[in-house]
């Protein structure tokens, strides 16, 4: 049996004015157009992160509204609040600030 080039099946589909258009359509979109294919999962990835992050925010909003609104209801809440974040006293008072450490 002789092969010759002629018949090869390989070099007929290559030779198919369709796949060589389809071939330089896709490596086209993949790498050189303005929005190839490269560019979109990095936004992709870049728009996932970002929902990530609002989520995040969206649940520190929240629990600062707790915050917000249990420090207005509660004068006591308040006070205790004052004195541990900021460090307010009695003009009587002598405050020790003990700070942990960790190595």
């Amino acid at each position: 049996m002789r092969f010759s080039l002629n018949d090869s099946r390989f070099l007929r589909i290559i030779s198919n004015k369709y796949i060589v258009a389809l071939l330089i359509f896709c490596v086209w979109v993949t790498f050189f157009d303005k929005n190839n294919l490269i560019r979109w999962a990095k936004v992709n990835l870049s728009i996932s992160e970002q929902k990530r992050e609002i989520k995040y925010y969206q649940k520190e909003i929240e629990a600062t509204d707790e915050k917000l609104n249990e420090l207005s209801s509660n004068l006591d809440s308040l006070e205790k609040f004052a004195r541990e974040q900021y460090y307010f006293k009695e003009e009587d008072e002598v405050v020790f600030i003990v700070e942990e450490h960790k190595d």
